[in-house]
């Protein structure tokens, strides 16, 4: 999902240069084209990315692939949501960080406007998740006005086949079967992620909009390195899932555009470097 991202707090930030070139590639069999094409899951309102380029590759595909199929909208998904992060009797969100940090999450809680008695009944991982979530939209990031919308919309108006790589309960499910002390992790580093979160998305932002997906991979990688057992999940145990899906897609005659985070494609584990280890010829879009 991911979706997960927890920039700190003020005004709407601004990343974009003038002109986006997002990293994109390709790989292909005699009857099928599949274009490959890092997302980013939250951006500033008015980011332009769309370039000729992308727009030909999306129109020119018969189907789109993405991480998931979230539901237009966003209330669609509480029940699930609630069934597996949110639970009775749990210890107050403020005993389950390290005692050096509670004050820093109870200022953080605050000054988000988050309901602090809402965290307290949700699981570690998912607070961790309402904190990040929280952070990025008074930053003035939005879900709505990320990738996946953009690209969902031009193919549905094509009438082109949308579909998922996963659902978004797999995709909850990942966090919620995180040992506990990994969860406590993930929400120990969220709290340390506030101090410095808006130049660290901006970065990622800026990483992303010039092709940089080492770069990217890189500072996921520094991220994830509190939560281990969540990196293995979240990303090489994924990235491995699609890798072998897209070189089973490749005896399918068609044109397909896989749209999936960025973080995914760059570095020694990513979907790219996993294909390129099966012997298939995966070429960058000049």
């Amino acid at each position: 999902m991911a979706t997960l991202s927890a920039p700190a707090l003020a005004e709407p930030a601004r990343a974009e240069p003038a002109r986006a070139q997002p990293a994109m590639w390709r790989v292909h069999s005699a009857t099928t084209d599949i274009t490959l094409f890092g997302t980013v899951h939250a951006l500033p309102p008015g980011t332009n990315w769309l370039s000729p380029r992308i727009a030909a590759r999306i129109d020119a595909a018969d189907t789109l692939v993405l991480e998931t199929i979230l539901p237009d909208d966003p209330a669609g998904l509480g029940p699930l949501v609630t069934a597996l992060g949110v639970k009775p009797g749990l210890p107050p969100l403020a005993a389950r960080v390290a005692p050096s940090k509670r004050a820093a999450l109870l200022a953080g809680v605050s000054a988000l406007g988050l309901n602090a008695s809402q965290l307290d009944g949700m699981k570690t991982w998912l607070a961790a998740i309402a904190i990040g979530d929280g952070a990025v939209n008074q930053m003035g990031f939005a879900q709505t006005d990320g990738v996946e919308p953009a690209l969902t919309a031009r193919a549905r108006v094509a009438h082109h086949a949308v579909i998922g790589l996963e659902t978004p309960e797999a995709q909850l499910r990942i966090f919620d079967n995180l040992p506990e002390t990994d969860a406590r992790a993930l929400l120990d580093a969220t709290v340390d992620d506030l101090k410095t979160m808006r130049d660290d998305t901006n970065a990622l932002v800026a990483y992303w909009q010039a092709g940089e997906v080492d770069a990217l991979a890189a500072d996921f990688d520094k991220d994830f390195r509190a939560t281990p057992a969540l990196a293995r999940a979240l990303l090489a145990d994924r990235n491995k899932a699609w890798a072998e899906w897209i070189a089973a897609r490749l005896g399918v005659p068609g044109t397909v555009f896989v749209a999936v985070g960025a973080g995914h494609l760059g570095g020694a584990g990513s979907v790219v470097a996993l294909l390129r280890a099966k012997g298939l010829v995966v070429e960058r879009v000049p």
